[in-house]
């Protein structure tokens, strides 16, 4: 199973802010669209990513200023991504080793979309309950 097979089923929609946006303009995107990550973007260009972690991070350490401050200060750089032909089992070992939950979708320096550790999880879960359904069909052909 690849990334294409995840974005086929759940769209290739991202949310991205522009890096001199205040962090608090990003923190209502997050929490408009109930998700975990936007992209920095200058024009077309990947920059950064800004995750809750970021955010939270950001706040311990300017408290309520850092609401005001820009997105470029509180981003995370240089950006982990992935291709559309990657598979899903080594994404999974890449952002267990690198403790990010967001992996951008890139192809040539183009962002297509975005997957996360949970849209992973649910495909690894279906591909191994088919496998299961098989064996299971299996093992009654066999009896």
């Amino acid at each position: 199973m690849t990334v294409e097979s995840i974005l086929k089923s759940k769209g290739r929609r991202v949310y991205t802010v522009r890096p001199n946006q205040a962090l608090i303009e990003a923190l209502d995107m997050l929490g408009e669209h109930r998700i975990g990550v936007v992209l920095v973007m200058e024009g077309s260009n990947l920059i950064g990513v800004l995750s809750e972690r970021d955010i939270v991070a950001g706040l311990h350490r300017h408290r309520t200023a850092a609401l005001t401050q820009t997105v470029k200060m509180f981003m995370s750089s240089p950006v982990v991504t992935c291709g559309l032909k990657d598979k899903i089992k080594d994404l999974i070992e890449v952002m267990s080793t690198r403790r990010i939950r967001h992996l951008p979708v890139v192809e040539g320096d183009t962002v297509i979309g975005m997957i996360s550790v949970g849209d992973l999880i649910k495909q690894r879960m279906s591909q191994n309950q088919m496998e299961i359904a098989v064996l299971r069909d299996y093992a009654i052909a066999m009896r």
